[in-house]
Order: structure tokens, then sequence, then C-alpha cells
């Protein structure tokens, strides 16, 4: 990802920023049994034999949540989910971070969060979500200290180690409501059923608007189904990370060193994105990084070839436009770009990237965890520049080295990002777009 300006450095501040509370929202308390269903009582018990100190919460959502220590583990925190039917639905407890199962301890030490000199801190502990049906997550939380601001994200893994949700300080409070296990239903259950994934461990499913989405495991692989609103399937995602290379075709890979962007220097491989879709050709989705972290996505179809920019795949709905996000993200982007078709969104270090189509134009749209708007860019034409930047690099003695350059908007400010040569050397010019110059970095 582009590293933004040090006078940016509020950026990572707002991600330490905890979300106000809503005491209308806050659960009822009822201390011991209060009046929690006998059905509930019952299955608690039972399931919990050697449980202590238990303490009784109803939620607003139906859901009766007890919480209690272990006589096995007294300086744990425990809570257990029954739904208003009386069956178990979720716990969510904590583990030492040395007993966590080798498989995503191994997969957190390949991960730019357990790197040697990453300069990130694991906690000790590490809280796991026992979900009736669904996936079972380790949720590893890691810190960093930079420019003063301290940064907390929450690395959600499955039990084999697949690294499915990276959340900078989510809003969750440890409750994790939102990972509450969920069962497909309807034309999309059936669909399911009668697919290769019929069998496969869910993540999550995600229900807007606009469709439905699915997240499931599949062959060591993450997957996501995408369904519009009427249940009817419009594409499938697969995700391969770095460790997962062995598995995409040679064709594709050799696609991917023969593009121009890996000639460019970029050559360090991020994300590979397979899509099989009911409106277009199938196609990989490629993101490449440099050596200064700047990254660019490259897309080539299954034969190897190519492709001159990102297939429409649209999400199935007639007289609609987009894959479906929460609605204050919604709004957030209905707001500020008009007309924009949601293309993709995934984590990355935490942030949620949301990729939309906006007046000819893809932008990047980031957001905490919090969903509250962190940044947006875009890449503009050299010749797209406001004549008092190109004025500014002129008479600076900067020359650029590229064809495009990056448009910047935070809650800070705006400017453009541009790679340019001067006296021999390569530099990365911050600038404003009235042509004042904010800042300028030395490539080494």
């Amino acid at each position: 990802m582009k590293k933004l300006l040090p006078l940016c450095a509020l950026l990572t501040g707002m991600l330490c920023t905890l979300a106000s509370c809503n005491n209308d929202d806050q659960p009822d308390i009822l201390p011991g049994n209060g009046n929690v269903p006998e059905a509930i009582l019952e299955q608690f018990k039972k399931q919990f034999p050697d449980a202590q100190n238990v303490t009784w919460e109803n939620q607003a959502d139906g859901y009766y949540t007890a919480s209690f220590t272990t006589d096995d583990n007294p300086q744990s925190h425990n809570t257990a989910w029954f739904n208003g039917h009386g069956y178990w639905d979720m716990t969510n407890y904590e583990i030492p971070f040395t007993t966590v199962p080798q498989a995503v301890k191994e997969a957190f030490e390949a991960s730019d969060y357990g790197q040697s000199g990453s300069g990130w801190r694991v906690d000790d502990e590490v809280d796991v979500l026992e979900r009736n049906g669904n996936e079972t997550l380790y949720v590893i939380e890691v810190q960093k200290r930079e420019n003063g601001k301290e940064t907390e994200i929450d690395l959600y893994f499955t039990a084999s180690g697949i690294l499915v949700k990276e959340l900078a300080d989510g809003d969750n409070y440890n409750r994790y409501e939102d990972y509450l296990p969920q069962q497909p239903a309807g034309d999309i259950q059936t669909w399911l059923e009668n697919s290769p994934y019929k069998d496969a461990g869910i993540i999550d499913i995600e229900r807007e608007d606009e469709g439905t989405e699915v997240e499931l495991i599949y062959n060591g692989l993450k997957v996501e189904i995408l369904f519009n609103h009427n249940q009817q399937w419009v594409y499938t995602k697969t995700e391969y990370k770095r460790r997962n290379q062995s598995q995409v075709p040679e064709t594709i890979l050799n696609a991917i060193q023969a593009s121009q962007a890996w000639q460019n220097g970029y050559t360090r491989l991020e994300d590979i994105d397979f899509y099989e879709t009911s409106l277009s050709e199938n196609f990989y989705c490629i993101e490449l990084e440099n050596r200064f972290d700047d990254d660019v996505k490259i897309y080539i179809d299954e034969n190897g070839n190519l492709l001159d920019q990102r297939p429409d795949i649209g999400n199935g709905n007639e007289g609609q436009g987009g894959i479906p996000v929460e609605n204050d993200i919604k709004t957030f982007i209905e707001t500020n770009y008009p007309g924009a078709i949601i293309l993709e969104k995934d984590y990355d270090h935490g942030l949620l990237e949301v990729e939309i189509r906006h007046e000819g134009r893809e932008k990047e749209i980031r957001f905490n965890g919090h969903n509250e708007w962190l940044s947006s860019e875009w890449d503009v034409r050299i010749n797209e520049l406001p004549d008092a930047v190109k004025q500014a690099l002129n008479d600076n003695g900067y020359r650029p080295d590229d064809d495009k350059a990056t448009y910047m908007e935070t809650p800070d400010g705006m400017w453009y990002e541009i790679e340019a040569y001067k006296d021999r050397h390569e530099w990365t010019i911050y600038i404003h777009p009235d042509g004042i110059i904010l800042d300028a970095k030395l490539d080494d």
C-alpha cells in the first residue's frame, strides 16, 4: 500500500479512537439466573457443568449470554451465547498465545505481523470463538507504536491457519456479536448443497439490501460467494495468498512475470484472486507491490492473457450496482461519490478497502474498524494535473518519471503523489492541488 505523508499521521491516531457507546443499546444485566428461560439454564448447566461466577445478560437481539469462569482456568473470561430457542450458538474464551494450534502459530509467524523486526507486538492472550456449525476462529491481537500513536489490529485465523480477516481496532469490544454462527437458507442453501462447497466450513454470512455474501473455507483457501437480492449466484472469488502460489496455474504466474508492471519493478506478489462470474469471463485479479510499497493491480483471463481493465461483474441486480456493504459505508459512498459502483471490498493491514468505479475511474476508499472514512485515492494522468501543480514541478526541477500520479483525499486534506526525477535521483513529491509542495522524499 502507498505510504501517506507524515503530516497525515493523524490517520493512525484515528485507528486508536474508540467509538462511543449508546446507553440505549446496552443489554439488561441479569445477575445469577435472573429471568433466563429454564431451557437455556438447563442447556448451559449441561454444557458447562464447572462454570463459576456466572452472570447473565439479556441482549437486544434476543440472545442470552452467560459470562463465567471455570475451575481449570479461573483467569479466563468466558462468554456463552444462547438463542431464544434455548440452543447454544457460540462461546468465546481466552487461551495463552503459546497454546494456539500449531497451524495458527505458523501462519501468524509467516504473516507480515509475525516477522522478526516488523515492530508488531503480539498479545499474550488469544480470543477463541467456538461456533455452532461455523468455523472456529482464533483472534490474535497485535500492537505497534508509530509516530507517537498506538495501532491495534485483530487477526482472525481459522484452526487450519487461514487468515480470514484483519480488523484495526474493531467495534467488537470482545463481544463478537457479528460472529454469531449463521446458516444459508432458501435458494442460497440449495445452490450451495449442489455445489462443490456443500461441505465447506462457513466463516460468515453477510446480508445487505443488495445481496448476500457467503464466506467459507474450501481446499485450504478462503472463498467468497455473492448472491443478488433474489438469491441468485453472481460470482465466486477464491483468494490465493503468497503461501498459496503453488496452487495458481503456471500459465498465470508466467503471465504475471511477463506483464509490464512486473518489468517496472512490481515484483512482490501480494494477492491473487480468481473470479468465476455469471456476467463475464472468469479472470484473475493480481495485486503487486514494488520496493517502495506502492501497489498496482493487473487482470489476467483464465488462458493467461493480460486484460486492459477489470471485467465488469456487477452484482446481478437489475438497475443496481455493486456488492453489498454495511449501510453507513454505503451512505458515505452514495453521498461523496454519487453513481459509484462498488467493485470489491477487502481487509488489508486492518483497514477495510472498498474499490469503486466512479466517473470512469477506479477509486479505493479506506475505512477503519468503526467504518470511519480514512482516505480515498485514485490514479490520474500527468496531463490531467492542475496547471499550478505542473508549474510547481517544473519550477523546482522535478520531471515526472511516469505517465500517472495518485490523487489522495483524507479528512486532513488532499494532495497529489508524484514519482519524479531530479539531479539523477528518484523522488516522491507530495503536492497540493494549488501547487504548494507539501513534502519531497528521496527514494533510496
